[in-house]
């Protein structure tokens, strides 16, 4: 088996890189800035209520949490929409960085870059399109739920400025403090549903061109360096004990049954990343002659493909 060339390596530097930006970096930073703005205008109409001086009373404890849910609803709908606008870029972004990575390889490998029919608009844009639907349920289900958890959590603290006699105004500064402290939530979820659109689409595309070059195969690569030495101080043993691992096409990776990781993931499969919130893993294109380090787990025991 060939042994990995350098610039294979960086190739699979540039998709970890690639998917670090476009779902910890862009995707983060558009939509808190969105929810920032949104939840500064719910703010300011709550603060347009009388007697904001008073001491918080039961019916301003209605009117409050009846804007406030009105308000929240339509944050989750802003922030569903902006996050479908951004995975649909993020799917374009899996798909052209897929097509350059086998381009660039093959070139080091053979000395030409292959033919490759998704590059032609039609099957292009059929691709993206197959995860359409299921990504925008996707996203519309968190952010209502995320909404929910959140009016739910501003709910308890206008109780609490109730049952302690504090004023309006300070009743308002406590549903300010659950939207700041509750963002932790939505930053998960757009970073994961993210990674999850760009690694599906990426599947997508693995298996596409698997119909004219039959040994394509998907690789999990994780923030960890073929040799095992995580790149970062984020790095879980259970990303360690996947990386490498190859799949077919269409196929699914599965948890080796390794002490490294909690016996409850043994056996556990996925189509594609991530498999869990926050996993960073990115899917990449391989092929037998392109060597690294490469391993199926196939009748509950790993086989080494190539280092």
């Amino acid at each position: 088996m060939a042994a990995p060339k350098r610039e294979y390596q960086t190739a699979l530097d540039i998709q970890r890189q690639l998917l670090t930006k476009i779902a910890e970096d862009r995707s983060v930073n558009k939509v808190k800035s969105l929810y920032d703005r949104a939840q500064a205008e719910l703010e300011a109409k709550l603060r347009r209520i009388p007697g904001r001086e008073d001491t918080f009373s039961a019916y301003q404890q209605r009117i409050l949490l009846a804007q406030t849910r009105q308000g929240q609803a339509q944050i989750a709908q802003k922030m569903a929409g902006e996050l479908g606008d951004l995975s649909k870029q993020a799917q374009v972004a899996s798909l052209k960085g897929l097509i350059k990575q086998v381009d660039q390889t093959e070139k080091i490998y053979t000395g030409a870059a292959p033919v490759l029919p998704i590059e032609e608009a039609s099957r292009f844009w059929g691709v993206i399109d197959k995860r359409r639907t299921s990504l925008l349920k996707a996203h519309n289900a968190s952010m209502n739920f995320y909404g929910k958890s959140v009016v739910g959590a501003m709910e308890q603290q206008l109780a609490l400025s109730l049952a302690t006699g504090e004023t309006t105004d300070k009743a308002i500064d406590r549903i300010q403090e659950v939207a700041d402290n509750k963002w932790y939530q939505a930053e998960r979820i757009v970073r994961t549903e993210q990674a999850w659109a760009y690694n599906a689409t990426h599947a997508d595309g693995v298996e596409s061109i698997s119909d004219d070059i039959p040994d394509m195969m998907m690789r999990w690569t994780e923030h960890v360096t073929d040799q095992g030495k995580p790149l970062d101080n984020r790095v879980g043993q259970d990303s360690i004990v996947l990386h490498g691992q190859v799949a077919e096409a269409g196929g699914m990776f599965t948890m080796p049954s390794d002490l490294r990781v909690n016996e409850s993931m043994w056996g556990e499969r996925w189509s594609h990343p991530p498999n869990r919130p926050n996993d960073r893993a990115v899917l990449t294109a391989w092929r037998p002659s392109w060597g690294g380090l490469a391993w199926t787990f196939r009748n509950g025991r790993k086989e080494i493909l190539s280092r």
